[in-house]
């Protein structure tokens, strides 16, 4: 029997997004709504491609981002997301190659997305790129996870006895995390994130303000929650927080330099882990360290958890001329302004700007 295929691209406007994507296993980061947000380095026009099979169902939410002369890059959202789909290997095999073929159709040079540590659907594109020109999957280290499935004794049990002592000690100086449920301390969690992302020397593009925190939570309504700690008085930390499904992910976070012997951070994260078993969440997801490396941030969280995930991207070039040819003039571009490209890693590297 021959099953009829169905491709389509869904703007963020349509409510079809959401509707079939309701149907397959998926997180707050492949959502219309979060492709909506702006800001964190996000860009581009959002869409969802759809390839539909009878009852099996292959969606990529990606954004479109210009490059001149027609062109566009394919790109991902800040954070964890990549492909979802129900059907077997030669139905995502079939998908693949329906979706090369409508970015190429649209003029589509390279392709980059960022995976989905819990969900694992990088699984879906194993195989699918041949290396050149930095094409296919690359392995940038791990992220943690708290399993909220678990009993609270045994979670806490899972806490490397330092950081048990430390929050015993928080606990016992009476820190506390809750939830601002009326956003009171907005201004509070900009302050504290702006000073934390100073102090890790970030880039300025990963920086918010009160406007934009504002916009995230109107964009995604109940799925953003913001949790405040606080201790004599004064808050200590500010994180922000989406809730979507099975899943919480400590999203943005910020606190003041740590005390001898009590840690705001450690405190918040702690504080939400309770708040998310409390709701009936089965996984809080903290990241991992700068860039997914496996650095003291990555170390430092790995304290609250013995579960790690593998975090991927992926890169293809769809249009291997153009892309050689916008490499060649952003060499040149570059080597005009004193800047040495060299060979950073980046993809696509006509993008590439030094820091």
């Amino acid at each position: 029997m021959v099953v009829m295929s169905h491709d389509e691209v869904l703007s963020s406007a349509d409510p079809r997004w959401g509707e079939w994507l309701s149907r397959v296993p998926h997180d707050i980061y492949h959502t219309s709504q979060y492709h909506g947000v702006r800001g964190l380095g996000q860009e581009g026009e959002a869409f969802v491609f759809l390839h539909r099979e009878g009852e099996s169902i292959f969606l990529w939410p990606y954004l479109l981002v210009p490059i001149g002369a027609g062109g566009f890059d394919v790109t991902s959202v800040y954070g964890y997301g990549g492909p979802v789909a129900s059907g077997d290997a030669e139905f995502v095999g079939r998908a693949w190659q329906a979706l090369r073929e409508a970015w190429r159709s649209l003029s589509v040079v390279s392709a980059f997305t960022r995976f989905h540590p819990l969900l694992r659907n990088v699984e879906l594109v194993e195989g699918f790129g041949d290396r050149a020109m930095g094409q296919g999957l690359k392995l940038h280290g791990s992220t943690v996870s708290m399993d909220l499935t678990l009993p609270e004794a045994e979670q806490f049990g899972r806490y490397q006895k330092q950081l048990r002592n430390e929050i015993r000690r928080a606990r016992s100086a009476e820190v506390r995390t809750r939830e601002d449920g009326e956003w009171a301390h907005l201004e509070d969690f900009v302050r504290l994130y702006s000073d934390t992302m100073s102090r890790v020397h970030s880039r300025p593009e990963y920086l918010v303000d009160g406007k934009w925190v504002a916009e995230f939570r109107e964009r995604l309504g109940s799925a953003a929650r913001l949790f405040v700690t606080e201790w004599n008085g004064s808050i200590m930390a500010a994180c922000l927080v989406m809730a979507h499904g099975p899943y919480l992910h400590a999203h943005l976070l910020g606190s003041k330099p740590e005390i001898p012997g009590l840690s705001p951070t450690k405190a918040l994260l702690d504080g939400l882990r309770l708040w998310g078993t409390a709701q009936g969440y089965h996984s809080l997801h903290i990241g991992g360290g700068l860039g997914c490396r496996e650095d003291s941030l990555f170390h430092a969280k790995r304290k609250f958890s013995p579960c790690t995930h593998e975090f991927y991207t992926g890169s293809w070039v769809l249009d291997v001329d153009r892309y050689r040819d916008l490499e060649a003039a952003h060499r040149v571009k570059s080597a005009a302004e004193g800047i040495e490209i060299g060979n950073p890693g980046y993809f696509p590297i006509y993008r590439y700007v030094p820091e």
